[in-house]
């Protein structure tokens, strides 16, 4: 009977680190942001979302995405302002780093973000589903973390979900 219990045990684990491999190799290659969901205080409805690149490696990922509906305005001149620089920077989201899958649970580590406080031990998680050539990742706010102060915490501003609609473009 132990020997029977061992066995259940041992290929359980197995098929649990094939469907996850699996999960993982469904997500490889490099994604195009189509729509974006953003609820809460600031909250958005983005249809045709400006551009946007996510790519999956087998351990890496890379994302950078303009946020809302219009497109970046480029710079009044050679030097830009400081508003310039402030809207520029809120306007986009970038990271790279490491990535683990677990169930329909993908959870990002950054090495290198535009925000230095998502860097150095933050992470995120998004609840993942991929079908033929689409990808969409829910990211709730409570499942980040940030550096402040030598802490990693989980952000101080109210509750938000952030649903991303990707399709596969390699």
């Amino acid at each position: 009977m132990r020997t029977l219990l061992i066995a259940l045990l041992l290929t359980s684990v197995a098929a649990l680190g094939a469907a996850e491999s699996a999960a993982r190799k469904s997500m490889e290659g490099a994604w195009k942001v189509v729509e974006v969901v953003v609820t809460g205080d600031r909250a958005e409805n983005t249809p045709n979302a400006q551009p946007g690149l996510f790519i999956f490696g087998q351990k890496h990922y890379s994302m950078m995405w303009v946020r809302g509906g219009k497109a970046r305005a480029p710079y009044a001149g050679e030097v830009p302002t400081t508003e310039e620089k402030i809207a520029a920077f809120e306007s986009f989201t970038a990271n790279t780093g490491t990535y683990e899958v677990s169930g329909s649970t993908l959870t990002i580590h950054p090495m290198v973000a535009r925000s230095p406080n998502f860097m150095g031990g933050a992470s995120s998680q998004y609840q993942f589903r991929v079908e033929g050539d689409s990808l969409w990742l829910t990211e709730k706010s409570a499942d980040m973390r940030y550096r402040i102060g030598g802490k990693v915490v989980p952000p101080a501003r109210p509750p938000s979900e952030t649903r991303l609609e990707l399709v596969r473009v390699e």
